[in-house]
């Protein structure tokens, strides 16, 4: 079982063995990543000033899967702030050189992450195109849920009960004396993407302040782009 522990250690005053303070970041990872592939990149924590600062926006870096080589998701920035609702930046680990950034999206304010689930198209084989995390969900304290592509999802009293989108509509149609059938294919639904898988989240009372990403970028047959994402919480 993979476990990463981080400590952040603060020396203050004169002479090397003078410990005063030992900060503890607790990880929480994905049942799903590909972690065996790619490199680690290094771990970033949210800047921490005169408050505690945490995170609570989400920037999701994705490639569409229209490729010879598709990568999928190839980065994830998290954006910092304090209880007072100051900015203090964003932290990111590793990224992959291909996609576009989808756009941030925010929990309410005074509402921090505290949770994630990654979705991964899983191992192809040798033979097959490998793009692994093709999307990743980040959860707001409140409930809210912000998908690194489309956003802030509605909730799910907010849906409509019993209707169930079709990936392939079919039709009958009338056409000079006799009925023709016409398909139509809604792409979303029919491209090809990963599974989703469990949510993780903090212990009771800590909210994510770190991100830790594995990449594999710049082979020459098949890069597999994101394949797995560690928080940290505090």
């Amino acid at each position: 079982m993979r476990h990463y522990t981080a400590l952040l250690l603060a020396v203050l005053g004169a002479g090397c063995c003078s410990l005063v303070a030992a900060q503890y970041y607790d990880p929480i990872e994905s049942d799903n990543g590909l972690y065996w592939r790619g490199e680690y990149g290094e771990m970033d924590i949210c800047h921490h000033d005169k408050n505690f600062t945490y995170t609570y926006a989400l920037d999701f870096k994705f490639d569409d899967l229209n490729d010879l080589d598709n990568v999928g998701g190839n980065g994830v920035k998290l954006y910092c702030r304090d209880d007072a609702g100051s900015i203090s930046g964003y932290v990111t680990s590793l990224e992959g050189k291909r996609g576009e950034w989808q756009g941030i999206h925010s929990c309410p304010l005074h509402v921090f992450f505290n949770g994630f689930r990654l979705r991964v198209f899983p191992d192809q084989g040798t033979w097959g195109d490998d793009f692994a995390v093709d999307n990743i969900q980040m959860a707001c304290e409140d409930g809210t849920i912000i998908d690194g592509i489309d956003g802030i999802l509605p909730e799910k009293e907010e849906m409509e009960e019993g209707v169930e989108e079709k990936s392939v509509l079919r039709q009958w149609v009338d056409k000079v004396e006799r009925k023709i059938e016409v398909i139509r294919y809604n792409i979303d639904k029919t491209r090809i993407h990963g599974e989703w898988g469990s949510w993780v989240f903090c212990s009771p009372g800590m909210n994510v302040v770190g991100i830790r990403t594995v990449v594999e970028d710049g082979h020459i047959d098949d890069d597999a782009g994101l394949t797995d994402v560690i928080l940290y919480c505090a």
